[in-house]
């Protein structure tokens, strides 16, 4: 089960580092196929740190999952052009992301299905034109969409520029999305929203930060717009009431966000192991009209982080209503409190996800090789997320098995066994096995 796997790690000493010998990396991805978390993937998985479970959690395991183009087509896309023509349509597809690809405003996509969108390392969605007409600005949207994944992508934009422009990422009236491993750089109205009704959402693994400064001067009045990501856009739309459900695992808001990391709206909202580390923080965490935030085990690291980790924004005297949980958090007390009849969101009541010891979460998400951010070093359409049996063509050039205790063994032993597969173009496949 995730929880006796994630019950394993958190009562390790937080001076743990994740090892970088080959044996230590396919040891953790092994552990977590042996609990049951994931499924055995292509060799790139073995660099993931041991608390990654590679897979849709939280409230996109509710009611249904995400699997994305899991089984489709494989492409490869190089410009704008290509990548929303993979898009379109319900067919299941992998869309893997090459290089850089410019932007010049937001490029919405309508009822797509079934997809994967995955970066090789270094692929980046850019959009650099600094404008102060808003229809010139963000990058992506996915409207009306369902069973999207998008994975180790860099979202780059122009910087922050209050005209009521478009963000990085907008995903609205979307349901069973999964985020994970992404960057998202320098939005000019947000990096990341979730608005209209959208629903069953996860996202794991990804960083914020603004590396450009402020552009001031914009027609909304706010000469520091560095705002990070907005779920709710509206008190009045009375339509996102019971959706924007919504899962934040291991994210990092790090240096420039000053706001809404995220501000929430009606959405029940789990923010878990997530660090906050801007020296320009407003404030982290808004909760807002009908909002139900559970904010538990993360950790707020520099002195303005400390100062203000969430605020109350449902202030207005017809929508006052709120609930927030907070527990476990590093360097902020526990906290409780609502206004009105909605009874507090309590995820354990909806799904399993155990954290671990926010004391851990600093050096688990700065670590470059595997933490937060586009960290997955995937370098070709060979690497990725098929299943190990559909990857592991051709026959391998050695085997080496492993008992459950991380002692190789020569050959595979009554009951549960590792079963470590390298191949002579360098893959490695790690495959559980009972005998």
């Amino acid at each position: 089960m995730r929880c006796e796997y994630f019950s394993i790690f958190a009562a390790q000493n937080k001076s743990m580092t994740m090892k970088k010998n080959v044996i230590s990396k396919f040891l953790a991805v092994a552990m977590m196929m042996a609990t049951g978390s994931i499924t055995a993937n292509a060799g790139w998985t073995d660099q993931l740190s041991p608390y990654d479970l590679n897979a849709p959690l939280g409230w996109a395991t509710v009611g249904g999952n995400v699997t994305g183009g899991e089984g489709g087509t494989k492409v490869t896309v190089k410009t704008k052009t290509e990548l929303m023509n993979a898009l379109k349509g319900t067919d299941k597809k992998i869309i893997y992301v090459e290089g850089e690809i410019e932007f010049t405003g937001l490029n919405s996509v309508k009822g797509a299905q079934n997809k994967t969108i995955i970066g090789m390392k270094g692929a980046t969605l850019v959009n650099s034109k600094h404008s102060s007409k808003g229809s010139e600005t963000g990058i992506l949207q996915l409207s009306s969409c369902k069973n999207i994944i998008l994975r180790n992508l860099i979202f780059k934009s122009a910087g922050a520029y209050d005209i009521d422009g478009n963000d990085n990422l907008t995903i609205a009236g979307s349901t069973y999305i999964w985020v994970d491993h992404c960057e998202f750089q320098d939005g000019v109205d947000g990096n990341f929203d979730c608005v209209n009704g959208s629903d069953n959402i996860c996202v794991t693994w990804c960083r914020f930060r603004y590396l450009i400064g402020p552009w001031a001067g914009g027609s909304g009045g706010a000469d520091d717009h560095r705002n990070c990501d907005l779920w709710g856009n509206s008190d009045s739309r009375s339509e996102d009431n019971g959706h924007l459900r919504t899962t934040f695992a291991n994210c990092w808001w790090d240096e420039g966000c000053s706001e809404r990391m995220p501000r929430v709206r009606y959405g029940q909202v789990h923010i878990q192991n997530c660090l906050y580390s801007s020296s320009n923080a407003h404030y982290c965490i808004g909760y807002g009209y009908k909002s139900n935030i559970y904010v538990e085990n993360n950790a707020f690291t520099s002195a303005a982080a400390k100062k203000t980790p969430w605020k109350n924004y449902a202030t207005k005297s017809s929508k006052k209503d709120y609930n927030i949980t907070t527990v476990g958090n590093l360097n902020a007390g526990d906290f409780q409190s609502k206004s009105g009849s909605a009874e507090y969101f309590i995820p354990s009541a909806h799904y399993t996800l155990k954290a671990y010891d926010s004391s851990m979460v600093e050096e688990v998400l700065t670590n470059p090789e595997n933490g937060a951010g586009a960290t997955l070093d995937i370098t070709s359409m060979t690497d990725g997320i098929d299943n190990a049996t559909a990857s592991a063509a051709g026959t391998p050039v050695s085997i080496t098995y492993y008992n459950m205790d991380g002692t190789e063994i020569t050959s595979p032993v009554p009951g549960i066994n590792i079963m470590k597969m390298t191949y002579a173009d360098g893959r490695t496949v790690n495959k559980k096995i009972m005998r």
